[in-house]
Formats: structure tokens, sequence, C-alpha cells
């Protein structure tokens, strides 16, 4: 790597002059620990350092250099678009698991904690083995549920015995109709964040 040309920044005369002892300081210490490791210079990657005011400067590799980039703020708009998570969420809980020949029912509940409607939410459960594979995933709907209210579905696991399932996640939701968000709401993951999934003593049972 050559040494940095003189290439001035649009800033004023005092400021280059502490840019450039900066830049002449750090290259005096890698030139030092290159000498003493043994390496060549002309290897080295592009450097950034901390001038006195506080900006960094990147030292490239073919001898220039330049005031790196700061980060773009984050998108305020975007961030007041995503709907916050009530409070105190909808709970789903596991009630029952009884065994179907070889297959598996599981007795769902969900009780509508929040304080507007759930007028439709369709999350996924998958039967996991113990050993991680992913048996079979179904679904099931929950409709027309008023604050206060709670609703029973059920699903079947065919195939599979309730003791062959090593846990249930649930997944999904998305597309759900309940305050602001509904079909055409974009975003994985805003209607579930409002229901909290209960463990369970009768399987593995989460998220």
């Amino acid at each position: 790597m050559r040494i940095p040309r003189s290439v001035h920044p649009k800033t004023s005369g005092s400021s280059t002059v502490r840019v450039r002892r900066a830049a002449w300081a750090l290259l005096a210490a890698v030139l030092t620990a290159s000498v003493i490791g043994g390496t060549g210079i002309a290897t080295a990657a592009d450097i950034e350092v901390v001038t006195p005011e506080g900006r960094k400067v990147t030292l490239k590799d073919d001898g220039t250099w330049r005031y790196a980039e700061a980060a773009a703020p984050p998108d305020a708009a975007a961030s007041a678009a995503v709907p916050a998570v009530p409070a105190v969420p909808a709970e789903l809980s596991l009630l029952r698991r009884d065994v179907r020949g070889v297959g598996c029912r599981l007795s769902l509940k969900l009780e509508n904690k929040l304080p507007y409607p759930i007028n439709n939410l369709v999350p996924f459960f998958s039967a996991i083995r113990p050993d991680g594979v992913v048996y079979q995933t179904m679904s099931t709907s929950f409709m027309g549920l008023r604050p206060g209210d709670s609703q029973e579905r059920t699903v079947d696991f065919t195939g599979i015995t309730c003791d062959g399932i090593g846990r249930v996640q649930v997944s999904g939701g998305d597309r759900c109709d309940m305050a602001e968000l509904d079909r055409f709401t974009e975003g994985k993951g805003l209607c579930l964040a409002r229901v909290k999934v209960l463990p369970s003593g009768l399987m593995q049972f989460e998220k």
C-alpha cells in the first residue's frame, strides 16, 4: 500500500491537518507492526481511523483516503407503519391430546384477551419428531372471537402417534383480520405476535 496522497476533503485547513496527522500516526503503527511481524504491507486492506473531531476516515489500499459515510437513519415512516403489539395478548393453549389409531388429535383453545375482536386467524401447527424432523403441518381457523370470549378447535395429525411427536410448533397466522391488520397487511409474524402460546404439560407446545 502506498503512503496516502494529499487528497483534500471539503473542510477547514486545521481539520485537514488533524486528519493527516491521524492518518500518518496509524500508518506508522501499521508499518511498525508489519516489520515486527514480518508481513508485507502490500496485502493490507482498507483501514478506518477517527479524527479528533470524531469523524471517521477510510485509508484506501490504493493510497488515497476519504471520509467514511455515516449510516442512513432508520426510516421513521416505515417504523411507524408497524402495528404495536398489545401489552395483553390473546392466549393459545393445548387442552388435550387424544390417540386416534395411528394418529394424534390435539384440542386447542384460543382466549381473546385483546381489546378488539379476532375476526379471522389461521395458525399452522407442525408435528415435529424428537430428531427435529417436521412430520406434518396442519392448520385450523379461529373466527368471530369477541373480546373476553374463547373458542376451541381440533387438529388431527395422521400417521404419527402422540408419543411420536417431540414437540408442536405454532407458526403462520399471517393475513389475519383483527384491529388494523387484514389480509392486505404486509409483514410476517404481525398476527401471531398478538397471540401468546402457553406452555403445556401434555407435550412441548410453542411458537
